[in-house]
């Protein structure tokens, strides 16, 4: 899927923060990819830390984009990362983890701007 892109939940954090929309790396995104594409968990992240005020945004947010379900694809691949990084003492948070098994199992790049925790991950193609 060359035109799709999954975006890390820090990607929509730093869209709702910045106060000009047009400079986040969100609208780019938006402009380089005709479609995007969230892990359910991220989507959860997302949800946990909106406001009230802030849910319509976020409802309308997600209803244009493709969330990804966590399936059990996604467990065998995750595991298979937990491994590597814990084999080569790397290990990064767990949702991370569940991340990048997400875009490598649905073969997606992913965006974000946590590439520290990311670049470790062998076979993870990235924005």
């Amino acid at each position: 899927m060359e035109d799709t892109a999954m975006i890390d939940t820090c990607i929509f954090i730093e869209y709702f923060r910045v106060s000009d929309k047009r400079k986040a790396y969100f609208t780019e995104l938006l402009v380089r990819y005709p479609k995007l594409g969230v892990f359910s968990i991220a989507k959860y992240e997302v949800l946990c830390g909106a406001s009230d005020k802030d849910m319509a945004f976020w409802e309308s947010c997600f209803q244009q984009i493709m969330v990804l379900p966590f399936e059990d694809s996604t467990i065998t691949m995750a595991r298979k990362i937990y491994r590597q990084l814990k084999q080569e003492n790397k290990l990064i948070d767990t949702t991370d983890i569940l991340i990048a098994a997400t875009a490598m199992v649905n073969d997606l790049p992913l965006a974000t701007f946590n590439r520290n925790h990311f670049e470790r991950i062998r076979g993870l193609r990235m924005v």
